[in-house]
């Protein structure tokens, strides 16, 4: 018998009762739970006239007052989002309009599947027709103008936020482990004693410390009831062993009611309750623990120094922790299922890196956190790890010996780039060097910022299409309004990249005058109040982070097909301009065909040309100067909290999602085919010049502009990584494209061959993890257009 292949040697190596978690964990499907949506739906009804601040209070109290919640044989840790293990609640507030349309479906999906019992299924069909007209998209849709809604149904860009919370930050983890519940409640008290009712101003604040106050009350009431909970299940229990974890449990959540946590038990379980409300106070995703590692070492030392076995104890509670998180889900509608398949929850965790004095951060925490990522073999929680100069080649050789095992995890980001754009965007020199990563790639300093990292995907291939055609919309026939002229009338290169500009330009105001209107709506409608209680500037302001509370606010636009855009613009520069081999009235007719009966213009666009991720200097200064032109335009807007609007050159998997609504382009990309995956990697086929000279054109583009975040997949064989001296070489590779200003790089470390087979017999690959964008799933529980994508990305050898 063939010997396991290192990452299944690595997930061998966990307790039994992991080995037992985690088997049930995967033979359990997730299950959608009405409980929320029934609570919810009679809390609002119960509220209709009171302000919305308070409104969330009462609602958030009354969802950890009534949900039922349960306790798994083995769980060392307990919590849960709904009242079964892999329950997925629904948040109607926000948008019922695709629940109910897809009601009959998610049973059969391909993607992101779920369990929906019958008695469910009639539950919500009485439930959420109440909410018609009532919620958040409700409010938001009207609102945006004619040209904003067609363009985002043209796929010029995709908005987020409009059927879920915000998510995407990092809170103040550190004070909610420092203060404890008790400690926050009398902060809270403190504040709201210390308003001057005399004045105006102040006094408004009244109204989040109340509701806040609800809150806090309402979540040491939930940690009681796990503790009476597994007191009663003790008390039945017949294994003694059982018994006497079931009392610690109760012990634990007793003391986590009435005080601060001291062990690392109490901190890994006042860490989840926190994790856990947040989740249910508003379903954003990308709810990131941040600097994990940072945070709760104090408790591991201290268990450490008093008795000698605390790192085996510690190591089994973090495995328990990942698949808690791991548990953590969330219901999106179908077309979402393709671009965030998988049922990913991008809860990032962020170690190593620098302390606030610049030195090495890098703890034993470190490395338990890696090496609990390979040993217990789910998706969740996504990991990274900061490199700079400082950091000792031993930690970043076990990062990529753990990312030679085929997670996609860690990902590698670089201080000496990110730490001076947390700078440019005003943070201190302290924070600064504080900053976590977020959701996918995306940066924020924890505990201070509502950075809404995703103000929506912006499709910059489309924008080739317009100009092209003047504003017509080639995959539906329908001219726009927007033009900028015949093409045939543009006497140079340099004036078609000048109407190119002034398409994304236009474009680039109707998605943020959205994306406005969406800030606004959820500042209105849904305060994250909770979120506030744990957010530096919130308490203090007495204003949710939707609301402005947070002491940094800004709004991230991500721009998805760099690389197409690139490659066109090169083959348009040579082909119609220069070298004059086709006239436009030919390049167009074939756009129009999908290159059907054209094969000898694609055949040239896509051999004949050099492209990005090439080295090649000429493309790659393409790509740079719209780098620019895209901060330059996004530079000039703020959003509604005051704050500034943010580049990112990431698409998550939105270039499949588009794929079908964006035109065949000039790169010689078909209609139907995903654009360029990641960020900034170069499109599929591309870089057969190999990871160096495709990282050399990425270091071209300027790190400084995209301070919202950059993403590189890069995919690597499995025998790159034979031996320590490979490792080494990688290392190495990552190192040097750092140096060069590179901002963060992952790994693929998979072969098609096995991708293949998993499509094929997908029973037998059920641990087969993926990196598809900023997050890693299992493969086969994505839809096949993304599979597709991923097996396409070009597979480099040592």
């Amino acid at each position: 018998m063939a010997a396991k292949a290192p990452r299944y040697q690595m997930m061998d190596m966990v307790s039994e009762r992991i080995r037992r978690l985690r088997e049930r964990f995967i033979a359990t499907v997730p299950e959608i739970s009405a409980q929320r949506a029934r609570i919810v739906t009679a809390a609002y009804e119960d509220t209709m006239n009171m302000p919305a601040v308070l409104r969330r209070g009462v609602v958030l109290s009354r969802i950890l007052e009534e949900m039922d919640i349960y306790i798994a044989d083995d769980e060392l840790l307990v919590g849960g989002m709904a009242e079964m293990p892999r329950g997925v609640p629904l948040f109607p507030e926000y948008a019922v309009d695709f629940i109910m349309r897809e009601l009959d479906e998610f049973e059969t999906r391909v993607a992101d599947r779920f369990v929906l019992p019958p008695e469910t299924k009639e539950e919500l069909r009485r439930l959420l027709p109440r909410w018609e007209g009532a919620c958040l998209n409700d409010y938001a849709f009207p609102l945006f103008s004619e040209e904003g809604r067609k363009a985002a149904g043209n796929f010029c860009y995709l908005l987020t936020a409009t059927r879920s919370g915000v998510g995407h930050m990092i809170v103040d983890y550190e004070y909610w482990l420092q203060k404890g519940i008790p400690g926050i409640i009398a902060d809270l008290e403190g504040l709201r004693d210390s308003v001057d009712r005399m004045d105006p101003e102040a006094c408004e604040r009244l109204e989040f410390y109340k509701s806040a106050l609800l809150m806090m009350a309402a979540a040491r009431r939930f940690v009681l009831r796990y503790a009476a909970l597994a007191h009663s299940q003790a008390e039945t229990c017949a294994g003694d062993e059982r018994r006497r974890e079931l009392e610690l449990i109760a012990q634990t959540c007793e003391h986590l009611a009435a005080h601060k946590p001291e062990t690392f038990r109490q901190a890994c379980q006042s860490f989840l309750f926190l994790h856990l409300i947040l989740q249910l106070e508003a379903n954003g995703h990308s709810v990131s623990p941040g600097r994990f590692d940072q945070y709760m070492y104090p408790f591991f030392k201290a268990d450490l120094e008093a008795a000698p076995n605390a790192g085996e104890m510690a190591e089994e509670l973090i495995h328990c922790l990942w698949i808690k998180l791991s548990e953590i889900n969330k219901v999106r509608d179908k077309l979402n299922s393709i671009a965030f398949g998988g049922y990913p929850m991008f809860q990032h965790i962020t170690l190593g890196g620098q302390d606030k004095d610049g030195k090495c951060a890098v703890n034993e925490l470190s490395y338990m956190c890696l090496d609990a990522t390979a040993r217990v073999g789910l998706f969740q929680p996504s990991t990274s790890i900061r490199w700079f100069y400082g950091m000792p080649d031993e930690f970043l050789n076990f990062a990529v010996r753990i990312a030679s095992f085929g997670t996609g995890m860690p990902a590698f980001f670089n201080d000496e780039v990110l730490i001076p754009n947390m700078l440019q965007l005003g943070y201190n020199l302290e924070q600064a060097r504080g900053y976590a990563v977020v959701g996918c790639t995306e940066e924020t300093v924890p505990g201070v910022a509502e950075p809404w990292l995703t103000g929506g995907f912006f499709n910059l291939a489309k924008m080739i299409e317009y100009t092209i055609f003047d504003g017509m919309d080639i995959t539906t026939g329908e001219q726009q309004q927007f033009r900028t002229g015949a093409v045939e009338d543009f006497g140079s290169f340099e004036d078609f990249v000048a109407a190119y500009k002034k398409q994304l330009g236009y474009y680039v105001r109707l998605h943020i005058a959205c994306d406005n209107i969406l800030d606004i709506a959820h500042a209105r409608l849904m305060p994250t109040v909770f979120e506030g209680i744990v957010m530096q500037g919130c308490k203090e302001s007495g204003k949710s982070s939707m609301q402005g509370g947070a002491l940094f606010n800004s709004t991230t636009i991500n721009a998805v097909g760099i690389a197409n855009v690139a490659d066109s613009l090169a083959c348009i520069r040579q082909a119609v301009y220069e070298d004059k081999i086709f006239t436009w009235a030919a390049l167009k007719d074939a756009l129009r065909a999908n290159y059907v009966g054209h094969e000898k213009i694609r055949a040239y666009m896509k051999n004949r040309v050099p492209k990005y991720g090439t080295d090649t200097e000429a493309v790659d200064a393409i790509g740079n100067d719209i780098v620019n032109e895209l901060y330059a335009i996004i530079s000039l807007y703020k959003n509604p909290r005051n704050g500034p609007y943010l580049l990112a050159l990431y698409s998550i998997s939105t270039n499949v999602m588009v794929a079908d609504r964006t035109g065949a382009t000039p790169d010689g990309r078909k209609m139907g085919e995903s654009l360029a995956d990641g960020g900034v990697s170069c499109s599929h086929g591309v870089d057969k010049e190999g990871p160096t000279a495709l990282l050399n054109s990425v270091a071209k583009l300027d790190p400084y502009k995209a301070t919202g975040s950059t993403l590189l997949n890069l995919k690597l064989h499995p025998s790159v990584f034979e031996d320590d001296r490979n490792i080494a070489k990688v290392s190495a590779l990552f190192k040097t494209f750092f140096l060069n200003k590179g901002q963060h790089i992952q790994l693929n470390v998979v072969d098609a061959a096995t991708l293949r087979d998993a499509q094929k017999h997908p029973e037998k690959h059920a641990f087969l993890t993926v990196r598809v964008a900023g997050f890693s799933v299992f493969f086969t529980t994505i839809d096949p257009r993304t599979q597709e994508e991923i097996i396409a990305r070009t597979e480099h050898f040592g």
